[in-house]
């Protein structure tokens, strides 16, 4: 935009007038890098298994709609790999950066396994014959059966009190429930046998 401004002097009686211009320049604010990029993310998630000293659970983002991907889990430092492992059970926000900077979330749950057949004859088991002793908050022995994880923590006094020894449950076991007990404990005794 051109704008002229007049500069008169009056000298000796004669009056000069001057014109100046001046051109005023405006810089367009930067293009935002974000404006027409639409990032896509989708997931691929492996479920944790209960009980086991290691977790398991892992989540593996792939973005598309940009160039340049770097990945966060819950609002951490952006990483290069798009794998996280060692995940318990839970829900994650998954963020994705692009090479100009433009973000998006989208919120992962990971979920526990499935409990394995073996596992969950033996649970059924324990539901039936150990109510009044370890279940429900009962504990005889110090021990409770309540959680899965306790049963799995308790694998080896099950097989040998319930199997081994046959003197628990007091009303006894079948030669069925038995060999479920031996079947799960032989299979490696984990949630997911």
């Amino acid at each position: 935009m051109k704008k002229t401004i007049p500069f008169s002097i009056l000298l000796s009686g004669l009056m000069l007038t001057m014109f100046f211009s001046c051109k005023k320049t405006t810089t367009p604010a930067p293009a935002d890098p974000c404006l027409n990029t639409t990032i896509t993310i989708s997931n691929s998630v492996v479920t944790t298994v209960p009980c086991e000293s290691t977790l398991s659970g892992s989540i593996t983002i792939t973005a598309s709609g940009s160039t340049g991907f770097t990945y966060n889990k819950n609002g951490g430092t952006y990483q290069s790999s798009n794998t996280f492992t060692g995940l318990a059970a839970g829900v994650y926000t998954m963020g994705v950066k692009d090479v100009n900077g433009c973000t998006k979330t989208q919120v992962v749950s990971v979920g526990n396994a499935t409990a394995g057949p073996n596992f969950t004859n033996v649970k059924s088991i324990v539901s039936s014959k150990c109510g009044n002793c370890h279940l429900n908050g009962g504990s005889d022995g110090s021990v409770n059966l309540d959680a899965d994880c306790s049963i799995v923590a308790k694998w080896d006094r099950i097989n040998v009190r319930c199997v081994s020894q046959g003197n628990m449950p007091p009303q006894g076991l079948n030669t069925t429930q038995k060999a479920q007990i031996t079947a799960w404990v032989n299979a490696g005794h984990k949630f997911s046998d």
